[in-house]
């Protein structure tokens, strides 16, 4: 048999073994396998992962072919940072600040720089946390944060930053923000209440609280609002304060006894005499309407 009677031979038991139809079918297997085996979108694989070092070197990797995927390197500076590499994370927020132009971005990139120090501050002790370099360069740098262009839970940190920096009416204005974008924000004008009560701005305090009773549709929460701006104006020895906020906002409560009699406290703990009888006299008289019921 010649060679070339034998190529053809060989040749033809190969394709007779694995066909054009096996091969594509192979083919196929191959395509899919590699599918399943590695992200259709390596960068969407990369910001639903949690950062470690195999997780790092891949988005190194795809970043020196991508290397304006801007929300990626977002992501990675936020991790890196959590993981204490801030050298890591500077990095990529210098990209971000050299490169980006979107007005967003560079908040988000202010916003993660702001944390680089403030991360390393609250790694000190609290007794030297004051005296550290890190406390200036945490304030700078949280100055430069637009807390309106934070997500919820962000704006949330940014409160809780704020109050650790002694910056109360940041704190105040992130929980005014977080107030507005909620169906029901009376929840944090009471936390802003809460947080100038703790600094003595009982003012203030009072004033958040009223705001929380106006948002609120709930006559029990009205109420329990509405009492908390008085017993806050008191404790302040805000008595005619308290007292105008009583004449302005009580009619709706006349109907309370509980509330009436506050009234009358109050009025009496101010020497406002002709007040306390004319709460003690509704009082009286729906007391007495009540009996009457009865």
């Amino acid at each position: 048999m010649s060679s070339t009677s034998y190529g053809f031979s060989v040749a033809h038991e190969r394709w007779r073994v694995i066909g054009p139809l096996e091969l594509l079918v192979l083919g196929l297997l191959v395509v899919l396998v590699g599918w399943l085996v590695f992200p259709r979108d390596l960068s969407s694989g990369l910001r639903a992962a949690r950062m470690d070092a195999v997780t790092l070197s891949y988005a190194q990797t795809w970043l020196r072919a991508e290397p304006d995927d801007y929300d990626l390197r977002l992501l990675m500076a936020r991790d890196l940072i959590e993981l204490g590499l801030f050298g890591q994370a500077r990095e990529q927020l210098d990209y971000l600040a050299d490169h980006a132009r979107q007005p967003d971005l560079l908040n988000a990139q202010a916003w993660l720089r702001s944390r680089l120090p403030f991360v390393a501050l609250m790694g000190l002790p609290p007794e030297e946390r004051a005296s550290s370099a890190l406390q200036q360069q945490a304030v700078v740098a949280f100055r430069q944060v637009d807390p309106a262009g934070l997500d919820n839970e962000d704006v949330l940190r940014y409160a809780d930053m704020a109050l650790l920096l002694g910056d109360l009416d940041a704190a105040v204005r992130a929980y005014h923000l977080l107030a507005a974008r909620q169906p029901s924000p009376s929840a944090w004008y009471r936390q802003a209440a809460r947080s100038l009560l703790a600094q003595g701005r009982y003012q203030a305090a009072a004033d958040e609280y009223l705001r929380a009773m106006e948002n609120q549709t709930d006559p029990a929460l009205r109420r329990a609002d509405f009492l908390r701006a008085l017993t806050t104006l008191q404790a302040g020895g805000l008595l005619d304060q308290a007292l105008a906020v009583g004449g302005r906002l009580g009619p709706e409560f006349y109907h309370q006894p509980a509330v009436l009699y506050r009234l009358m406290t109050l009025a009496r703990a101010a020497g406002d005499h002709g007040q306390a009888q004319f709460y003690a006299g509704r009082l009286l008289r729906l007391d007495g309407a009540h009996g009457g019921d009865g």
